[in-house]
């Protein structure tokens, strides 16, 4: 059990340091953390990310703080928890005590112009990678690799439309899906 508290450590202090750019920024980390270590599946991941936006504070640490949970209880929560805010905590105070001497320094702005779109390509890809996960599954019986969910496929264009050209509130869009997929799971 004490490896397993040093791993999850581990892990979500390598997401803390990593991460940059919020919460969004850990899904690369976190899916390869459940291909790594299985502490959770793929839907797991996907419900992760809703209760972590419905659930207050930030994404990033409500992420850590369930895997945690899910995969050690209590004390798995708070030492994932631990482990994400440590090296942002450090890495804030040194800033801010390096902040004024290196404020104007044109290598530091060329940095962050990198990390921004290694950010988003990061973004896009666990993106891309989720929904075609959500989308499709494998039909074991028939061994089929890759079979469409109808359903699913469904429900995500009748979503992504309005809330992508709209730009409504993420909230709304986490209740709509929810009563979708109550009425789709009906169906």
């Amino acid at each position: 059990m004490l490896k397993l508290y040093f791993l999850l450590y581990y892990e979500f202090l390598k997401i803390g340091v990593f991460a940059i750019g919020g919460g969004y920024a850990a899904l690369p980390f976190l899916y390869y953390v459940q291909e790594q270590y299985k502490w959770f599946t793929i839907e797991e991941l996907t419900n992760m990310i809703a209760v972590s936006n419905i659930t207050p504070g930030p994404i990033g640490i409500n992420m850590a703080t369930y895997t945690g949970f899910t995969t050690a209880g209590f004390l798995g929560s708070f030492i994932a928890t631990a482990g994400i805010v440590s090296a942002p905590f450090i890495i804030v105070i040194a800033i801010i005590k390096l902040f004024d001497k290196f404020k104007t320094c044109s290598w530091i702005s060329h940095i962050f112009l990198g990390l921004r779109p290694a950010s988003c390509a990061l973004l896009t890809s666990i993106g891309i990678d989720l929904i075609i996960k959500t989308i499709t599954y494998t039909r074991a019986e028939f061994s089929a690799p890759l079979q469409i969910d109808y359903k699913a496929l469904i429900l995500f264009i009748v979503l992504i439309i309005p809330f992508s050209f709209m730009k409504k509130n993420p909230l709304l869009a986490i209740i709509a899906g929810g009563i979708g997929g109550i009425i789709i799971k009906s169906i």
